[in-house]
């Protein structure tokens, strides 16, 4: 006769269970365990404690495989995982029935992470060993995530500043009182706590411009001054720029970072280099989108040997070729290199005026101008300037040119469309399926910590696929 299964909470077991049989042979938890002893953590620089006196500590790699667990199961701040050491099977047989408190835990953190960085370039050098990796096709893009301070934090350098035009008077204001009645304690002239106090704060905010000036914005959060204003899709937030770079044979991140900048228009060969010292490769073609398109990046790329293909569009700041609908546009007139001269879609030459600044101040630009405007039967069209018309060249038009000519080929023109495909799906399973949209800690290096541990865990995820088939073994 079928009867329900319920709970014995009054039976007891001749032998006691073995930790061994709480989880399954391809248990993730079992994984992350030999993931994390296949390691040499002295070698990484994690702080190992070696005393013969005092109370047992908890060893760093019981430590890093509560973290690693953690970001597995999307469990990212020390307390939760406190818990979870206390009510998760999983972890209570990866720490082998230990509790360590979250204290000890968010030390372990803190005190190791230059340590944890160093674990992203470990999980590339396994997929790497497995073959994992092909180094042949490669994606790069940035995402936004939010800072864990907040954006109504920041203070905005023009209100500082009329704060410090309004103390100096109140301040001026007072001492010419003080002085009017003679104000004097035990013959020396004391100023009064009022104006003491407002000295203070205007030493103070000398200070907040400080800060300002050499962090060279014009918003700031005190609380966290290396954050940035940076837009995103549902507006403007306090946050980073994180990057990463995917490989197409397997999706696995071969190079991550994090940038404190707006935009991504600096970090097309930082980004390459960072694949290179994780892999101590270089990719043989990277892909891109137009946000890294600039001149100047493009240049130092093919200075340095770097393939690169980046979708270069009307709304970047390099031309794009001739445009039929606009026939003055600047992108149609030629330079021919002989003669240094600038040829105008109806074949004059605009000669060399003068060497001036970019407007990034990065680099020079040459400018030329057109003498014969006065007689140009299409002067209006082409200029709405009363000195005629002029054209600036931008040093690194050679460049630019080869980057133009690389995209018409058809086969590269496919390998472009690929891009989205390789790299926007990784951010996707971070913000979307992890829930990684802010960052828990505060500080660059901290942030660039944690971004490293997410995109480990992310290298981790994909080679956990094929270990728990049976098709690779980390150790």
């Amino acid at each position: 006769m079928s009867h329900a299964i319920r709970a014995n909470y009054d039976q007891n077991f001749l032998l006691p269970p073995s930790l061994e049989e709480w989880l399954s042979e391809d248990h993730p938890s079992r994984y992350i365990r030999e993931f994390v002893e296949g390691l040499d953590l002295k070698e990484l620089g994690f702080k190992i404690s070696i005393t013969e006196e005092g109370r047992p500590y908890f060893g760093p790699d019981l430590l890093l495989k509560v973290w690693l667990y953690g970001y597995f199961n999307k469990f990212r701040s020390s307390r939760q995982l406190e818990k979870q050491c206390k009510e998760s099977i999983a972890l209570i047989w990866l720490t082998g029935m230990n509790y360590p408190d979250h204290n000890t835990i968010w030390r372990f953190w803190k005190e190791n992470k230059g340590s944890i960085k160093k674990l992203f370039k470990e999980s590339v050098s396994i997929a790497l060993k497995l073959e994992l990796v092909g180094m042949v096709l490669q994606a790069l893009d940035g995402t936004k995530i939010k800072s864990y301070s907040s954006k109504r934090g920041a203070l905005k350098k023009s209100r500082i500043l009329e704060m410090e035009k309004l103390i100096d008077e109140s301040i001026e204001e007072m001492e010419k009182k003080v002085e009017e009645n003679e104000e004097i304690e035990e013959g020396e002239y004391k100023l009064p706590e009022e104006i003491q106090d407002k000295k203070k704060l205007k030493e103070k905010i000398k200070g907040m411009l400080k800060e300002f000036e050499e962090a060279r914005r014009e918003n700031l959060n005190f609380k966290e001054t290396d954050a940035r204003i940076i837009k995103e899709r549902d507006g403007y937030c306090l946050g980073y720029n994180a990057q990463a770079v995917v490989d197409a044979k397997h999706g696995i991140l071969v190079g991550a970072d994090v940038l404190n900048e707006e935009n991504d228009e600096r970090s097309l060969v930082p980004m390459i280099e960072k694949v290179k010292e994780t892999t101590e490769l270089i990719p043989e073609l990277t892909l891109t989108d137009s946000g890294y398109a600039t001149s100047e990046q493009i240049y130092r790329a093919e200075e340095k040997g770097y393939k690169v293909l980046l979708n270069i569009t009307n709304k970047t700041n390099i031309s794009t070729g001739s445009r039929g609908e606009e026939p003055y546009h600047s992108s149609n007139f030629k330079y021919d290199e002989e003669k240094d001269v600038m040829i105008c879609p109806e074949s004059k030459e605009l000669k060399y005026k003068k060497t001036q600044l970019s407007k990034n101040k990065r680099y020079e630009v040459r400018e030329y101008k057109c003498e014969n405007y006065k007689d140009c039967s299409v002067r209006w069209e082409c200029s709405k300037s009363k000195a005629g018309r002029r054209v600036k060249l931008n040093p690194y038009y050679k460049s630019i040119k080869n980057q133009q000519e690389y995209q018409q080929i058809e086969s590269n023109k496919e390998k472009l469309r690929k891009r989205k495909a390789m790299i926007e799906p990784v951010f996707g399973i971070i913000k979307e399926a992890h829930g990684f949209r802010r960052f828990t800690v505060k500080g660059l290096q901290n942030v660039k910590a944690q971004w490293s541990l997410m995109c480990t865990t992310i290298n981790l995820k994909r080679m956990y696929g094929l270990w728990a088939k049976g098709k690779i073994k980390l150790a």
